[in-house]
């Protein structure tokens, strides 16, 4: 990699945590107290390590179905809603199916990944067959996945206890910690194994190659012969997909239920995380983890250093700004580039449709 892609890759790192130390410091707190504890509390130990990671694998699979979507000129805003109909749906898989373990564990997988692949796939249609921004229509997804999940788990699908939630499910359906009181799973490894497959499609292969070219401009792939309706509809099926798989990932490992609250935010923050990787399934694999580390480390900056644990999603918001004026500063030069270079550079969330 030529240093100058090294330099803007970190770019918004580094100014994500320049930023960070500024609003820590109009908080009247120290930085090197504040996030020395949350470091401690997010890797000083295994035990805070393992959540950490465990955290990350919900987000990583969450930021690479935006990843993707962005690759193809999508803005995906409903990774939240896709991640919680996938739990949900592998939460009554897991409830209801009766299997040995080497084929429940599989199919609770591929139910939440159905669940969201079809989830998401709704937006693909209605911005396919109609033009309708998908950033609308996965925001109002969004919504209904979230209220819907909450009547099923207070009326069709509520367990036996008070609580909103699901039946637990069945022993054979249950991801056990790969380190003893941690809630880190199989699932971290599939998450890593995701990412490069990811990689590997989307840089080695036609199918990948035809959504780099729609993200760069609908004009030039229409020309090219590709078929945009098609590709649009198929890699928000894909992206959908992958939320879907970090709902499943967190029931089957961490909840072993489906709740009402499941998701802290993980489908929002995973957009922060896909645009800070540079929509790059591999540096996706880097800014999820460095989210995981805020996320599980925020309780101990406040427990240890009293600085409110709010201070991580103020964070998670300047993430958001600070790379997306990095992604459509980027842009706005190749707009204005020679013609000879845009196909020199990568594109990260694609041209304006034409």
């Amino acid at each position: 990699m030529k240093a100058s892609a090294l330099l803007r890759a970190a770019a918004p790192l580094a100014g994500i945590v320049a930023a960070a130390v500024a609003v820590t410091l109009l908080a009247k707190a120290n930085p090197v107290t504040a996030y020395g504890a949350l470091l401690q509390g997010a890797v000083g130990s295994v035990q805070g390590l393992g959540e950490t990671l465990a955290q990350t694998t919900i987000l990583l699979f969450a930021s690479l179905g935006v990843a993707l979507a962005f690759r193809a000129g999508l803005f995906n805003i409903g990774a939240e809603g896709q991640l919680v109909v996938g739990a949900l749906a592998a939460a009554v898989a897991g409830a209801d199916l009766a299997l040995p373990k080497p084929l429940e564990v599989p199919l609770c997988f591929a139910a939440g990944a159905a669940a969201g692949a079809a989830w998401a796939f709704i937006a693909g249609w209605l911005k396919a067959r109609y033009g309708a921004s998908e950033v609308i229509t996965t925001i109002m997804l969004n919504y209904i996945a979230y209220l819907g999940a909450n009547y099923a788990v207070t009326g069709p699908l509520r367990g036996s206890r008070a609580a909103p939630e699901t039946a637990p499910i069945a022993a054979s359906a249950v991801l056990h910690p790969l380190v003893p009181d941690t809630r880190l799973t199989a699932a971290f490894p599939l998450a890593l194994l995701a990412a490069c497959v990811a990689w590997w499609w989307l840089f080695r292969t036609v199918w990948g190659y035809e959504v780099r070219v729609l993200g760069r401009s609908e004009r030039v792939a229409r020309y090219a012969g590709i078929t945009a309706p098609s590709v649009v509809m198929k890699t928000m099926a894909l992206a959908g997909a992958c939320a879907g798989v970090g709902g499943a990932a967190e029931v089957l490992g961490m909840l072993h239920r489906f709740n009402a609250q499941l998701s802290p935010g993980y489908g929002f923050t995973s957009i922060a995380a896909a645009l800070v990787g540079q929509s790059n399934p591999l540096g996706v694999v880097v800014s999820t983890f460095f989210f995981g580390i805020l996320q599980n480390g925020a309780l101990s900056m406040q427990a240890l250093a009293g600085v409110p644990k709010d201070l991580v999603s103020v964070i998670t918001g300047l993430a958001i700004l600070l790379a997306a004026v990095n992604v459509f500063g980027r842009r706005a030069t190749l707009h204005g580039a020679a013609p000879s270079e845009p196909a020199e550079q990568p594109a990260d969330l694609g041209a304006t449709h034409a």
